[in-house]
């Protein structure tokens, strides 16, 4: 079995900040936001069960928008690209 070919793609999500730039976000929230995604593709994810500073933020997942729980600031866009490491 060659592992190569599935090691080199790596799975990055990205948010959209309020300058208009995409911010990836680390790799153990990636992992996390794909664990959940695995289990129910229309959930929410919790970002503080990750990275402590994220606590107030959550992704919903049908509408891939991150919303701030403590102040219901929305509208932060959400995305996923695959990164060939070829």
């Amino acid at each position: 079995r060659d592992l190569s070919s599935s090691m080199a793609r790596v799975v990055v999500w990205e948010w959209l900040n309020e300058h208009g730039r995409w911010r990836s976000y680390s790799a153990a929230v990636c992992h996390h936001i794909e664990n959940v995604l695995k289990g129910d593709a229309r959930g929410t994810v919790i970002l503080g069960q990750v990275d402590p500073q994220l606590a107030p933020y959550v992704i919903d997942l049908q509408s891939m928008h991150q919303f701030r729980q403590d102040t219901g600031e929305s509208q932060r866009h959400v995305y996923l690209c695959n990164v060939d490491l070829n």
